[in-house]
């Protein structure tokens, strides 16, 4: 960790010492407690989790009863999915969008801990079959720019939790531009062969073999997911299980301005 990311999240630490939190998503004043993924008590109530009956592969629910486990839909048996299902926490769908962009354009990096906590406690089953977390990374000019990687701030706390390792083992080869609003083929165009492990002589004997949980913030249309979990079998993983913080709804994404303009003052608008 530079010297200044340390020095911006000792600020951090301090204004919120000083300054009474307010909600995220309704920025009501909650008094001078901390707020549990950054949600006043009201706002965590809408938080909305994913149908029980879903698809193993993209969490889409269907109109089903009594599904196997591990069920795939059509689209996900055609497509072969690199992974071998998708664990997501919430429906990425207010408030839970404003505790994401909190994390990743606003500098809360604690909130990736918070996160990582409650996703702990509804998967630690799942979790006790993996030996290995990983997070889907940014390209290093991004995470430069940003300071941190959303996804690793994820990971890592929930690695601890689960008592397992997190390894850094996936590079971007290149910095593709924004994924949002764009439809699933562009988004698989957009990411082919964009995931490597990185130093393959000392890296993959760390993933050879190994079922690994693959870490992002925000399932959308499994573009990024299915690409780094191509590289991760590419390298002889033995299995890949996906998790994310969100997936989006099933539809379009509603127009809407830059998420990353709330935050674009020095520290944003709130602790």
């Amino acid at each position: 960790m530079s010297v200044t990311t340390e020095a911006f999240r000792a600020g951090r630490r301090l204004l919120a010492f000083l300054l009474p939190p307010a909600c995220l998503a309704c920025e009501r004043l909650e008094g001078c407690e901390s707020l549990p993924l950054g949600l006043c008590r009201a706002c965590r109530g809408r938080l909305r989790r994913l149908a029980a009956e879903a698809c193993a592969g993209c969490g889409r629910g269907l109109v089903a009863a009594g599904l196997p486990a591990g069920y795939l839909c059509g689209g996900c048996r055609r497509r072969r999915l690199p992974y071998r299902r998708l664990l997501a926490g919430w429906s990425y769908e207010p408030p839970l969008d404003a505790v994401i962009r909190g994390l990743k354009f606003g500098g809360l990096y604690y909130l990736g801990a918070q996160l990582a906590s409650a996703l702990h406690e509804s998967f630690a089953t799942q979790l006790a079959a993996v030996d290995l977390v990983v997070p889907v990374p940014l390209h290093w000019r991004r995470r430069l720019a940003r300071g941190y990687d959303q996804a690793e701030e994820i990971a890592r706390p929930l690695a601890a939790l689960a008592g397992l390792p997190c390894r850094r083992v996936l590079r971007r080869r290149r910095a593709t531009p924004p994924q949002a609003r764009r439809d699933r083929k562009d988004r698989l165009a957009n990411l082919r062969h964009a995931f490597c492990v990185k130093g393959r002589q000392q890296e993959t004997p760390t993933v050879q073999g190994r079922r690994v949980l693959l870490v992002d913030d925000v399932f959308t249309t499994g573009a990024t997911l299915e690409a780094a979990a191509r590289a991760l079998r590419r390298a002889g993983a033995a299995a890949v299980l996906g998790l994310a913080a969100g997936r989006t709804p099933d539809g379009p994404a509603a127009p809407g301005r830059d998420p990353a303009r709330r935050f674009d003052r020095p520290f944003g608008n709130r602790i």
